[in-house]
């Protein structure tokens, strides 16, 4: 009778501590996860601060240049940058968030969006639809705009931007912020973007045409 005791004691023990352990191994298996480390320029800080930070990891940086030394590094897992990659920046697979305009021209300038009146500007997309979304008085469509670079600005499809060309016009409001369709937020990964980068860019798309 003693022994029938002792082995149920035992095995009643045994069922209360199991799920105790089976609970601190998840638990620690949790706590030791690596977060996925995300550089983000100063375009898409606001937006960044949505994410779960038990999952990712925000790294801020100063601009997509910066934010891809981590990520060659192997300090970023993922950037999310507002641009094109340039010829001498390292090519790389990438998901989009929005699509947004490139404005461009002969030399890199910084402008403020009210300031676009005083431009000549030329466009191979839709006239119309670019005077409802920008203060733009002087706009004329042409064929092909990487000819009228050096007669103002140029607002084209990201797909069309080319950095041997071209050079960027930052586009700022007043407050100094850029304005958010003069880029378009994108997800670069080192190698083919995977599951989780595919997540963070549904994410993002969504609270993106919320928070616009």
């Amino acid at each position: 009778m003693n022994k029938k005791i002792i082995i149920g004691s035992v095995i009643g023990i045994g069922v209360l501590i199991v799920p105790v352990i089976s609970n601190l191994i998840s638990s620690k298996s949790f706590e030791t996860t690596e977060k996925i480390k995300i550089a983000t320029c100063p375009t898409y800080y606001e937006l960044s601060k949505s994410l779960n930070l038990e999952k990712y990891q925000v790294i801020k940086t100063s601009s997509t240049a910066q934010s891809l030394v981590l990520l060659e590094s192997g300090q970023a897992d993922m950037i999310l940058a507002g641009r094109t990659l340039k010829p001498t920046e390292p090519q790389m697979d990438s998901l989009l968030i929005k699509e947004g305009y490139s404005f461009l021209s002969n030399q890199e300038a910084t402008i403020f969006v009210d300031q676009l009146n005083g431009y000549n500007i030329y466009t191979d997309l839709d006239e119309e639809e670019l005077k409802q979304k920008f203060p733009i008085k002087n706009i004329q469509a042409v064929a092909s705009v990487d000819e009228y670079l050096d007669k103002g600005i140029i607002i084209t499809s990201w797909e069309n931007t080319d950095y041997n060309k071209a050079s960027i016009v930052h586009l700022l409001e007043k407050n100094g912020e850029r304005v958010k369709l003069s880029r378009q937020p994108t997800i670069y990964c080192p190698n083919a973007c995977d599951e989780q980068a595919r997540e963070l860019a549904l994410y993002l798309k969504n609270k993106h045409q919320v928070t616009k």
